[in-house]
């Protein structure tokens, strides 16, 4: 939360995939990459098993940028003033609680349920304007 808070207001994105979503090696150095690429900064949950997935000297380059961490309270992290989009694996807790906070969010389904879910947050995005 320390690294939250010196962070201004929607300057943050949140990405976390949930607690059963293993991406692919490539899929992993893609979008670490795309994170460090951006402008802005990031805090990423990645399992600690996960990790080795991640490009050699990512957490060099990414220093000043961003923060991964193995576990984060995500009702908490969502509901700061700095996280300004969440990249989520469209899991329904997960939903639930960036709709919720209004905080608004990049749909990356993996499996299940997920991508009926990310549909229909599309569907109600067209919808609701």
């Amino acid at each position: 939360m320390k690294w939250l808070d010196s962070k201004e207001a929607g300057s943050v994105v949140y990405v976390s995939f949930g607690s059963l979503a293993n991406l692919k090696k490539e899929k992993m150095e893609e979008l670490a990459w795309g994170l460090n690429n951006s402008n802005y900064h990031f805090l990423w949950v990645i399992k600690e098993s996960e990790k080795e997935k991640l490009p050699i000297n990512f957490f060099e380059e990414i220093s000043e940028k961003g923060l991964v961490v193995s576990w984060c309270s995500q009702l908490q992290v969502l509901a700061h003033k700095a996280v300004g989009c969440f990249v989520t694996h469209c899991g329904w807790n997960s939903i639930l609680e960036a709709l919720s906070l209004g905080v608004p969010m990049v749909a990356v389904p993996q499996w299940a349920d997920q991508t009926t879910n990310a549909n229909t947050l599309l569907h109600c995005q067209n919808s609701c304007r």
